[in-house]
């Protein structure tokens, strides 16, 4: 990912930055705002238009997500023409959860939220809350996983997130503290697990995106026929605090309507064994996973590198190919 310098900690401010790296991120900042603040006069017609139109520009001129996308809906077994045709509605789909999104963080609260988001699966929420142990979210990037934090924490389910702060530190502002006007908190990705883990024993609920690659050293489970690599923090936590896993969907049914869910599917038992245990719950969350992204492929983000690293027998077995070439081009 390009930088303009080391990452920001979130907490930091920009008055020690070079003058023009504190211009240029105070500029990719203010525009994001300013569009937002001349969206909210604009009708939910001229809204969906706008988001339609964004949405088919970027799929045309952006050449490095589009290819990447298609490459991956292939690779999952989708025909050409459908993965393309599922890539341009991506854009699409992130486009309108991006401008609505926006829009509704200014409309929704307790009186209205129905209006707006559909919730499923309350009662295994209400179930892990009870029980006393705490409890974990764990989702993907599908649908909109912001606005049903939103809703969760106007609805009284203190929600405790990790992430990866922005690097431009007038976006992280805004969105730790459009994030905390409703009761949510963020911390750090880098040294935040501990935190994350005293606010789930404490009560709050904690929130985990685990659809992206996690590195070599990830823990390896098939997601759409091949080795993915997953971060094993979720299934960790879970193991360290006895807390109930509760893996999430959300999705965009409509116009400003959204879906939001548990899975009702049992976590597999635990069997006093750390490694296969972590395993086989770090399997059975991505396979919930990919169920929901074959009911809506293009609410997804195919463009992220996935399936990027690869299993250590498969690396070493591509070095002993490339070695045996490069003998064999000596020769």
């Amino acid at each position: 990912m390009p930088t303009l310098h080391e990452p920001v900690r979130r907490g930091s401010r920009p008055d020690g930055m070079p003058p023009l790296v504190r211009a240029a991120y105070w500029l990719q900042y203010a525009g994001p705002r300013l569009a937002l603040s001349l969206m909210l006069g604009l009708s939910d017609s001229m809204l969906r238009g706008l988001a339609r139109f964004a949405g088919r520009a970027a799929y045309k001129v952006d050449a490095r997500h589009r290819p990447r996308a298609m490459e991956h809906l292939v690779a999952a077994g989708y025909p050409p023409r459908r993965a393309r045709h599922i890539t341009m509605k991506m854009f699409e789909h992130l486009s309108a959860a991006f401008v609505e999104g926006m829009v509704l963080r200014r409309r929704i609260g307790t009186g209205n939220w129905p209006k707006y988001v559909r919730l499923e699966g309350r009662e295994i929420l209400d179930e892990a809350v009870k029980a006393g142990k705490g409890a974990l979210f764990v989702g993907c990037h599908q649908g909109s996983w912001e606005l049903a934090g939103i809703v969760m924490n106007l609805l009284g389910y203190p929600l405790t997130s990790i992430a990866r702060p922005f690097r431009n530190p007038y976006f992280d502002e805004f969105l730790t503290t459009t994030r905390g006007a409703t009761g949510g908190k963020v911390v750090n990705q880098t040294g935040g697990l501990r935190e994350l883990m005293r606010d789930v024993k404490a009560g709050r609920i904690g929130v985990i995106l685990a659809d992206q690659n996690a590195g070599k050293d990830g823990v390896f489970v098939p997601f759409f026929g091949r080795p993915a690599s997953c971060w094993p923090t979720p299934a960790l936590i879970a193991l360290k605090t006895g807390c109930r896993l509760l893996p999430f969907y959300t999705y965009r049914e409509g116009p400003f309507r959204y879906v939001f869910g548990c899975h009702p599917d049992p976590e597999p038992p635990r069997t006093g064994d750390a490694e296969a245990d972590i395993r086989a719950i770090t399997a059975w969350y991505t396979s919930l996973f990919e169920r929901s992204i074959r009911e809506r492929p293009e609410q997804w983000l195919w463009a992220h590198r996935r399936w990027r690293s690869r299993p250590a027998a498969e690396r070493h077995s591509a070095k002993k190919s490339a070695s045996a070439d490069d003998a064999r081009r000596v020769e």
